[in-house]
């Protein structure tokens, strides 16, 4: 499972944490997720709770985000690229 793929709003993340909060099986929230379309594993379910609960506990030097921010910008400005990107 890639996970820009499928889990690109927050929403799929919120209710996976608040499935977890209720001390749901993660094998369980997985399988709830496949029946919506989201095909999952135990491990991924796992694997994406404690990944999103660590963002955000160390803050990037301002300079490293506004190189990215105008990395992006650059890539969507540039015409010669064959199709913009895609999420």
């Amino acid at each position: 499972m890639y996970l820009k793929d499928h889990i690109v709003r927050v929403e799929n993340v919120k209710a996976l944490q608040a499935l977890d909060a209720a001390n749901i099986d993660h094998k369980v929230i997985a399988m709830f997720m496949s029946c919506e379309g989201i095909p999952m594993q135990t491990y991924e379910v796992s694997a994406i709770l404690n990944s999103y609960d660590t963002l955000g506990a160390k803050k990037a030097p301002t300079k490293k985000i506004q190189a990215l921010i105008n990395a992006k910008q650059l890539g969507e400005e540039d015409e010669s690229l064959p199709c913009p990107a895609s999420y």
